[in-house]
């Protein structure tokens, strides 16, 4: 398993962010507990958001982070840290 660094996760969330683009500034719809509902990408940031000092994602969301790297401009070192850590991952 893989540590990553806060400033790694910025990086991701940065990719994320970016990756949404006008869709971030959207006005979420509500359910009806009045919550937002959020797409998965909305979800991941929020996650990592959260998990600075301790990142530790699951194959899946790995899986989901890399395939939308690989279409970004995202650190090439990063992007085969995630690689070599989802080979690590049951």
């Amino acid at each position: 398993m893989s540590n990553y660094t806060p400033e790694e996760v910025d990086m991701l969330i940065d990719m994320l962010k970016a990756k949404l683009g006008k869709a971030a500034s959207r006005i979420p719809e509500k359910t009806k507990e009045g919550k937002p509902i959020l797409n998965k990408t909305e979800k991941t940031i929020r996650y990592l958001d959260h998990r600075h000092k301790f990142f530790n994602p699951t194959k899946e969301m790995l899986q989901y982070i890399i395939d939308i790297a690989e279409k970004s401009n995202l650190d090439k070192a990063l992007l085969e840290k995630m690689k070599e850590d989802i080979l690590t991952k049951k």
